[in-house]
């Protein structure tokens, strides 16, 4: 256990961050909040004798919740296997109590997330985006024209009157989602004339819709686990997770799949390309970020050596919901859908100073644990 002080306005932790430590509050006090890119939605106010980080008692593996030092704040940083050994040491009707309490707890901060988010003036709110998606999903799979192989063609006028009369969902925000897929090239915009202005801009006649299947998977991944409690983790982007998953699709693009759709790539070239293009060294707490996200693969031993076994349709499926959930932060954020943005490629996670030996991320001077993936770390003497 350590003391640390956090200055006015620095983030202790943010939602989705894997929980490695609870802190006890000695002096100052937190914002709990939720972080949406440049845009904080205020929960609640922690003080002096507050525990932040009490979730992982009911099991939960990351912060539902950010928490940011309202002024300089003081907080004892309790190691969470510390708590562990404490919490499993308590008689037992002790044990209960603490749980019945944490629970409570549980049930009261969701309440407060759903009525705050109720409120989000946000372009797509949480609680809106598998409304939006799945409206755009139902129209084009019911009112599409299918006559073009490969591809489902929707007349965009019709598109909108159908979407807003029958699944309530404005235009603004539908052209916006819409948006997101020409941006991802999930869809493609055919524009002209409009017949009663045939001097004025081209404007948006159609929308072709290239694969309705990944939407249709976007939207029931999205509200299945944002409707899920104690889940919706599996919703925050986590990059370093983002980049191993297209560099394990990468791998696979010329590997034949077998009848069951499950593909094996070397685990040395995986190794590899994660060092070279990522910059971190491949160990077992990268394969457990990735099942913490819901991302599984088989390791089997070949005859040249470990094989990584997957079924590809599935990951590609998860990759591509990971690149809308991007999207949509962008959006939230800038309040439109930036169609003319570059693709920068990400920078490894290497910087120079000290660096956690599990992720590469830079570490701040004395930790002991890595923020980004809550790696111990050992510091040389």
């Amino acid at each position: 256990m350590s003391v640390k002080t956090f200055k006015k306005g620095e983030v202790i932790y943010k939602d989705g961050d894997k929980i490695t430590s609870v802190y006890l509050i000695q002096s100052g006090g937190a914002n709990q909040c939720l972080m949406r890119g440049k845009k904080t939605i205020d929960l609640f106010q922690l003080g002096s004798s507050h525990i932040l980080g009490d979730q992982i008692i009911l099991g939960q593996a990351t912060h539902p919740t950010a928490a940011i030092a309202t002024t300089e704040t003081k907080v004892l940083e309790i190691p969470v296997e510390t708590l562990k050994q404490q919490y499993e040491g308590a008689p037992q009707m002790l044990k209960v109590i603490i749980k019945s309490l944490a629970d409570r707890l549980r049930l009261a901060m969701n309440d407060v997330r759903s009525s705050k988010l109720e409120k989000d003036s946000s372009p797509c709110p949480e609680d809106q985006v598998a409304k939006v998606f799945g409206a755009v999903f139902h129209t084009a799979n019911h009112k599409g024209d299918r006559s073009q192989p490969g591809r489902v063609v929707v007349d965009w006028n019709l598109m909108k009157q159908y979407s807003q009369r029958v699944m309530g969902e404005g235009p603004k925000r539908l052209e916006q989602a819409i948006n997101i897929l020409v941006k991802l090239k999930l869809a493609l915009y055919e524009m002209g004339k409009a017949p009663d202005n045939p001097d004025g801009p081209d404007e948006i006649q159609k929308v072709h819709f290239l694969d309705l299947s990944l939407l249709e998977s976007f939207f029931e991944f999205y509200q299945y686990y944002y409707f899920k409690g104690g889940r919706s983790e599996l919703l925050k982007v986590d990059e370093l997770c983002q980049q191993m998953l297209d560099g394990i699709l990468k791998l696979s693009e010329n590997e034949q799949a077998d009848r069951f759709s499950i593909v094996s790539i070397d685990f040395a070239k995986f190794a590899e390309y994660c060092k070279n293009e990522i910059g971190i060294n491949l160990n077992n707490d990268h394969f457990n970020r990735l099942e913490g996200k819901g991302v599984f693969m088989k390791r089997k031993n070949g005859g040249s050596g470990v094989l990584l076994q997957f079924e590809v349709k599935e990951f590609r499926s998860v990759a591509q919901s990971w690149k809308m959930l991007r999207e949509i932060e962008k959006w939230n954020e800038k309040g439109f859908v930036d169609m003319d943005e570059k693709d920068e490629k990400p920078k490894k996670k290497t910087n120079g100073g000290p660096a956690c030996p599990a992720c590469s991320v830079e570490l701040q001077a004395g930790a002991k644990f890595c923020h980004e993936c809550g790696h111990k770390v050992v510091m040389a003497a």
